[in-house]
């Protein structure tokens, strides 16, 4: 019985071989098991749920119990990447919900989305602020566009006061990537 499903995974595995040489073949994607191209490098490119509804906020786990805010639930936001004097930008901010008015550092992160499904990320930022957001009280991360090239680009945000709080902003497709 063993031996049987083995046999059957690897003519799955067989199959699935074919299928990508089929479908990709000698484009410069991934390998070619009959051509033999080399694999291309990965590269910024578009995000390929972007704007279909499927890159919906998603919240990372972040937790600090110290100090009196220990017992507090913030929660964070963020604007959707943008192209900005031909730069991305993106702005995060947090809000108080359970937790004191009082300030706090926000980090922010820039990430390009790349060829091999992976997010990469390109600029940083922080900023101690109050809750609520608006000019005075987010932080920002920013890098160069270094082509009009669409690429995919997406914040997260990431708040340590209390039980701390995080999320990732929809991906969005800009005419703006990096060289590599």
């Amino acid at each position: 019985m063993i031996m049987t499903i083995l046999r059957i995974r690897s003519v799955a595995v067989g199959f699935a071989a074919v299928a990508a040489t089929v479908t990709c073949g000698n484009l410069g994607g991934i390998a070619s098991a009959a051509g033999g191209a080399p694999a291309s490098a990965p590269h910024p490119a578009p995000y390929p749920a972007a704007g279909t509804g499927s890159s919906v906020r998603a919240t990372l786990v972040v937790s600090d119990r110290s100090g009196a805010a220990a017992a507090c639930t913030p929660y964070v936001d963020g604007d959707h990447a943008h192209v900005s004097s031909g730069d991305v930008s993106v702005h995060g901010w947090w809000y108080r919900n359970t937790c004191p008015n009082t300030k706090t550092t926000v980090y922010v992160g820039l990430q390009e989305y790349y060829s091999d499904g992976t997010w990469r990320t390109k600029a940083t930022g922080s900023k101690y602020v109050y809750p609520g957001g608006g000019s005075a009280n987010r932080a920002v991360a920013r890098h160069v566009c270094e082509s009009v090239v669409t690429a995919g680009w997406r914040s997260y945000v990431i708040v340590h006061i209390g039980n701390g709080a995080s999320a990732y902003t929809p991906a969005q497709n800009l005419a703006c990537r990096t060289v590599q």
